[in-house]
């Protein structure tokens, strides 16, 4: 009885210290870990719009009930939405720029995708991004043939992106 009590004790204090040690460390990366995320997401803003500068893009302040839009940005007559969808795996990050007035594609970049490489990876492909580009958000977008659950999701997302752009005029 003893020994099980002892055993107990042990194992309870090597558990504390150990989630109080992983508690720490995300304290202290948390913050670098947001700040490269940032940086990563302004990279792929000025990929889309080459000619512009990182503080060119106002965040904007939106009530957005919202589980795949992460943040709304506005640049000249368009809104640029952040977003995260599911997917087979782990799913896409991705952003999405439409025309304020119109809720047309202008611009889609994958920032990242954990999905199966060569079937889910098509939606970070110029082939997919061209077949968005100039079509209405709201309207019907093409899927990719044999990536639908990768894909489907990605337009749902922008789908919900056009819904919450006419609500921001």
């Amino acid at each position: 009885m003893n020994k099980v009590l002892h055993l107990t004790l042990f194992l309870g204090t090597v558990s504390a210290l150990a989630g109080g040690a992983l508690a720490f460390a995300n304290d202290l990366t948390a913050p670098v870990i947001a700040k490269n995320k940032e940086i990563a997401e302004k990279k792929v803003l000025l990929e889309m719009y080459p000619d512009a500068d990182a503080n060119d893009f106002v965040a904007v302040n939106a009530d957005v009930d919202s589980k795949t839009i992460s943040k709304i940005y506005e640049y000249e007559d368009f809104y640029i939405f952040n977003m995260n969808v599911s997917g087979y795996k782990e799913g896409t990050n991705f952003l999405v720029s439409l025309k304020k007035d119109t809720q047309e594609i202008d611009s889609y970049k994958a920032i990242s995708n954990g999905d199966t490489k060569g079937i889910g990876s098509k939606v970070t492909e110029d082939a997919f991004t061209d077949s968005l580009t100039g079509k209405d958000a709201n309207g019907e977008l093409d899927t990719i043939s044999g990536a639908t659950v990768s894909s489907s999701p990605v337009v749902a997302g922008i789908h919900e992106a056009a819904q919450v752009a006419a609500k921001l005029k």
